[in-house]
This record gives structure tokens, sequence and C-alpha cells, in this order.
């Protein structure tokens, strides 16, 4: 901030947008001489992770050089990458960072998708979306309709029946940047319509109990505004089990 309130320093930004999933796999292809259907999977999970950055691309591949991640063999006189280790590695902060920032763009479907998802917690079942589909809590064109695009960009990303953000900094910016009233009201409409769509009998409030587990941001605890208290603490459970009981 100094440097630019300096009237002896000249300032240059540079912009510098993402690369496609095609460009990093010729770039890979090239810097480790091989075919570019063989580095296809390693360029789709750089992409990924980086958001199509080029300057973290290259920290990430660099990085999994020096762990040998990425390693050259002698036998066959070429690099490998080890696609076990391929698939347990995280976002980085700083990726997460560069994300938030991209977050406005996000067209409002989209947005609205994401904002569900945070109040849902860091992660959330597959079959639970499912069942928010058919409910007005779900922007116009539905979650699923949003999600592939939020996975390749490296927002969230689905594995084991489970919906889960690349970063829980990503995730904690989401959830705190909806309007607290907004926030309050998309809690306890998820919270009744799950329960009018759970029967409850003994496994299903088993069940219930479950999802309220996975569901930590979904407590809705006691706030304060102008107006004053504006709901008092109860759980998901107990919201959805008065509902179903009147």
């Amino acid at each position: 901030n100094n440097l630019r309130e300096s009237s002896n320093v000249k300032i240059t930004n540079i912009h510098l947008s993402a690369i496609s999933k095609d460009d990093l796999g010729d770039m890979i292809s090239n810097e480790l001489k091989l075919p570019k259907r063989l580095v296809v999977e390693l360029g789709d999970v750089v992409h990924k992770r980086t958001s199509g950055h080029i300057l973290f691309a290259v920290e990430l591949l660099n990085s999994m050089v020096r762990d040998s991640t990425i390693y050259f063999s002698m036998n066959r006189r070429q690099f490998h990458c080890r696609i076990d280790r391929l698939y347990s590695l995280k976002t980085d902060e700083t990726v997460a960072t560069f994300i938030i920032s991209t977050l406005s763009t996000l067209n409002p479907d989209a947005l609205k998708a994401l904002q569900v998802l945070s109040c849902c917690g860091f992660h959330t079942d597959v079959a639970v979306l499912e069942l928010l589909e058919e409910s007005d809590i779900s922007p116009c064109r539905g979650i699923r309709s949003s999600l592939q695009y939020l996975v390749d960009v490296g927002i969230v990303e689905i594995a084991g029946g489970l919906v889960a953000f690349a970063h829980d900094l990503i995730q904690q910016h989401v959830y705190e940047n909806i309007d607290l009233s907004q926030r309050l009201d998309l809690h306890f409409n998820i919270a009744l319509f799950l329960g009018l769509k759970t029967s409850m009998n003994s496994a299903s409030i088993q069940a219930m109990g479950s999802i309220e587990d996975g569901f930590k941001n979904l407590y809705i605890s006691e706030s304060k505004t102008a107006e004053g208290p504006v709901l008092s603490e109860r759980s998901l459970l107990s919201i959805a089990t008065d509902h179903i009981n009147h």
C-alpha cells in the first residue's frame, strides 16, 4: 500500500487469467517429454487443485517432483506419476484464497448452490442434496446442474458419496458472507424440508441424528439482532420433529 501511495514509484498490475486443461496438458507434456495422452489424468488433477492458475500449477508440479509423486524411472527412461498419491493431494491455502477472490464472478445459480452447501457444513451427503433438489431452497436450475462446474473450477469435489469443499476456508468465506437473516432462513428451511421428507419413526429419527452430526453448522444458536432474539437454541432434529408433531 505504501508503494502504491508513493509518487516516486510506478506500479503496473499484471492480471493472469486461468489457462485451460488442454493448455496445461500441453505444458506438462512438453516439460515431461511424454505423449499428452499419458499426462491427461495428471493435468486434470493439477488444473482442479490450482483453478488453472499457471503460477500455482508450476509450484504444485515442482512440489510433486520434490516429494517424488512425479519421478524419473531409470529403467523406462521416462517420467512417471504415482497415481495413488495424486488423488490424495489437497488444495493449498494460497490456492483457496485465490478461489475465494473469484467467487464473485459465479453465476447466481452456482452461488446459491454454494450457499446451500456451506450451510450444510464442510461436506454434504449426495443423498441429502438429492432431497433438497425437490425444494424451493435450491437455485432455479437445481443444485446438481451447478455441481459439475463447481468441481471443474476446483471449488468443491465429489468422492465417496459426499460433496465437499476443496478447502475449509472456501466454505467459511461463503457461509460468513451470507446475510444473517438469510442464513437463518436457509438453516430453518433445510431443517424443515428434511423433517417433512423423513418419516419420524425410531429408525428415521436415528438417521436424522446422523444427518445432524454431519450438519454441525446447522445448529441454530440464539442470535441477537436489532429486533432482539431471532431463534432460541434448537437443533435441526428438534425443529424438524416439532414441525412433524404439529
